[in-house]
């Protein structure tokens, strides 16, 4: 059970540190037609931010 949890938690981080990339990309070609750089610039000092993180390497 305690695996489990930590698979859980290990899953969430990893959505954390995607989703930003990832609705980067899904919104892009909409900000190629209404252009907002100040939501450009958000996402990607967002991006920046979380790609400072050290993964967590598990072993066993």
């Amino acid at each position: 059970m305690e695996s489990s949890i930590r698979m859980e938690n290990v899953l969430n981080n990893f959505r954390l540190i995607i989703q930003p990339s990832l609705l980067l990309w899904l919104i892009f070609p909409w900000l190629e037609l209404f252009p907002n750089s100040s939501l450009l610039l958000g996402l990607h000092r967002l991006i920046h931010t979380m790609n400072q993180f050290q993964p967590l390497l598990l072993s066993g």
